[in-house]
Parts: structure tokens; sequence; C-alpha cells
């Protein structure tokens, strides 16, 4: 068995993600494109402190680029990317979105009220009537509500949390089942809902069925399913699997599982099977034992520099991010202001092959200034004019004019 030194599977995970590689003068359609290749996926949130987060990892890996590039290969045909609940909720290319049938079927069998003995006819009959509505065309929830008709209770709208609406949890289930999808978000970053076929020729239709047992089913014949694209669950599984291990370059199990979300014992198979086949590799890190891709670099040295989006492939695994990089991370939106460490909306520092600091990042469109309300530095690192480099830059990209540096006023270079 190969023994790995710490850095030497740090230097890994970075080349495998992309973040070890120079970035281009001028970026173009076919960097992006390259990026999320690499990547996989691109995590959606809807937290813009800084930008929408699915902009902040292609910005990382190619430095200043146009985001309207990358809308119009999100989001005009062909699509480089089709969003499902992959990674959380995430762009995936649309032949990956189609490994995702255990997925959906497992999301399917949630159930989401099909089932309930006084209201789950009403709400099958809603489910087809949202498929009606979309039938016209690509709709958000409110949009598809003001043309359907029903007479389910409403969810109590004083909880504190999300409280959808009947409508836009039939639209949710459609979503995860993967009989309707998404053509894109609109200005309040809601999902706008569709039809496959008015997203990606390659998307397979799914038709809505209950089947006839005790839960809901999706009614995938194995034969239609191959003459329209969708793969056996084995097989799906597997090529997750081998997507993420390629997209993590070195990795333990619970991390492959992460990457798409898949449950271990299915993972812990599709392994096995990339063991067999030599795809897979068994290494130790320190004393660790894991998994390596069997086309991973190993970089010499690394020379990246880059803030990191909390939802950003290398570091969205927390458990994973602590192993290789002994970084312990937070982002703390969701943790009480007087519980909060580092900020609010905390971005690791990536310099060489280490991450060494932590950056609270707020872009300030009314000022025009991107501030970085508060810097962490891990023990024994300060690497001040390199961050401030990459703020100027980051800045630039975004349109604004200034750097704030815990409230130290820094022109753009």
């Amino acid at each position: 068995m190969q023994k790995m030194t710490s850095a030497a599977a740090r230097r890994t995970a970075i080349a495998a993600t992309g973040l070890d590689r120079p970035r281009p003068d001028t970026v173009t359609a076919r960097h992006l494109k390259s990026v999320f290749a690499t990547m996989g996926l691109a995590q959606i949130d809807s937290v813009a402190r800084v930008v929408r987060s699915h902009y902040l990892p292609f910005f990382s890996r190619l430095g200043p680029y146009p985001r309207e590039t990358l809308d119009r290969l999100l989001y005009s045909s062909p699509r480089m990317g089709i969003e499902y609940w992959a990674h959380a909720a995430a762009f995936v290319p649309p032949q990956t979105w189609k490994h995702f049938e255990r997925t959906r079927t497992e999301w399917w069998r949630n159930d989401y009220g099909q089932r309930h003995p006084e209201t789950g006819e009403g709400f099958r009959d809603l489910q087809a009537s949202v498929l009606e509505v979309l039938a016209e065309g690509p709709k958000s929830a409110r949009g598809v509500a003001d043309l359907v008709d029903h007479d389910l209770p409403e969810r109590h709208r004083g909880h504190w949390g999300w409280n959808p609406s009947q409508v836009k949890i039939a639209l949710e289930a459609l979503f995860a089942g993967g009989i309707v999808s998404s053509s894109g978000r609109n200005d309040h970053f809601e999902r706008i809902y569709a039809l496959p076929r008015d997203v990606s020729a390659e998307l397979p239709e799914i038709p809505l069925s209950y089947g006839t047992g005790e839960q809901p089913q999706l009614g995938l014949d194995p034969a239609a399913a191959r003459r329209r694209g969708v793969s056996g669950t084995d097989n799906d599984v597997l090529e997750l699997t081998r997507i993420a291990a390629r997209a993590l370059g070195i990795a333990r199990p619970d991390d492959l599982a992460d990457y798409f979300r898949q449950l271990r014992a299915p993972t812990d198979e599709a392994i096995a099977e990339l063991l067999s086949t030599g795809e897979l590799r068994e290494v130790e890190v320190a004393g660790t034992p894991a998994l390596r891709w069997h086309e991973a670099r190993t970089p010499r040295s690394v020379s990246a520099r880059a803030l990191l989006a909390p939802f950003d492939p290398l570091v969205f695994y927390r458990p994973r991010l602590e192993w290789l990089f002994d970084f312990h991370y937070r982002i703390e939106i969701y943790t009480p202001a007087d519980r909060r460490v580092h900020g609010y909306y905390v971005t690791p520092f990536l310099l060489g092959d280490r991450l060494v600091g932590r950056v609270d990042l707020h872009r300030d469109r009314r000022s025009g200034i991107l501030r970085a309300h508060r810097v962490t530095w891990e023990p024994g690192e300060e690497h001040t004019e390199d961050l401030v480099a990459e703020l100027c830059e980051m800045a630039k990209w975004l349109g604004l004019g200034a750097v704030e540096l815990e409230g130290t006023h820094l022109p753009l270079s």
C-alpha cells in the first residue's frame, strides 16, 4: 500500500479540484466548461453575501471571468448544467443527472403526503394539475399557484421556518422525482419549474406514477429506462462514485459518499468495484487508510491563492477538510451572533497547499466596497499582502471600487 504524507495528500486534493492551475489571462467559455467538468458539480445557495455561491468556485480557479458567460452556459441550450438535489441543490451535467435514478426513487418514496388517508387523493390531483399548468411553459411556484385551484389545507404560516404552500410542496415532490425540472431562477432566486423537455433535450421524460404498493414509486420500466438513457441503479451509484473519486483525487469512503449525498452501503459496493478495476487504489495518508483515484496528480508544489466559498467542493464536506488540512471550519451564518467566532460569511483562504486563514467577507454594493470585516490567521500564518491582492482581484471582478480590510480602506491597485 502506498504511503502518502499529509502535504502530498493536500496537493493531490488541490490538483484534483483544479485549484493548482495558473489562472488564464482571458477566461473563455472553454475554461468555464473545463472547471465544471473537473468539479463535477457546482452547489447552489440563496445566500448572496458576496455573490451567489455557484459563481465563486469558478472565480477561485480562473480569476475574473464574465458571469454572463456562465449564465449562458447554465441557462441556455445546450445546457452545461442541470439543477437537481445532487450535493444539496447543485448544477450537474445532464449526463450526470441521469445517474440519480436511485436518489429520485428514494425522494419519491418519502411520500410528500401523496398517501395521506384524508388529503392524499387531493394532493395527487394537485400534482396532476400542476403538470398541466407547466405544459404551458416554465413558471415559479407563485406563477403556478395563480393558475391552480385546490381545497387542501395550507401549512400554518406563523412558523419561523420554511412554510411552503401546498403548490410548492407538490412542485418540490415532482422536482425531487425528476418529473419536473428547473429552467433557471428569477430575480428573487426562486426556482423556475419546467417540464424536462423545456429544459434539455437530454433529460428523459419520467411519468407520474404512484404504483400499487404501500409507498409511491416512480413508474420506470427497466427496458424503457434504458431506451430513454436512464441506467440501472447499481450502475448509477458506480458512476456517481467514479465522478466523485475523480473530482476529489484522494478521499475516504465517507468523503466519496458525501459528494453526491449517497448512502454508504451502495457506495461501499461501488468502491469495491472501482478497486477491482484499478480505478481506485488503497493508500495510507499519515496513518489513515484512504483511496486515491488512479489518474490523480500529486504536484511537487502548488502555488494556489484563493478565497473559497463555503460551498466550494474542496471545503463543503467539513470532516474531509479537517482530515486533510487540519482546519476546523464553520460558515457561521446559522450561528447566533453572540456565539460567532470568525464572522458571518466566513471564507477559507487557500495559499499554496495550506488553508492559512478565515475571512469574513461582505460585498457592500451601495458603497462599492468589498469588506473583509475580520481576518483570522491560523497559528504561525499571516499573509496580508497575498490576501489583499486576492481581495483586490475579487473586488474588480464584482465591479467594486475599493477594499476594506478590518476597517482600513484600500483603493484597488
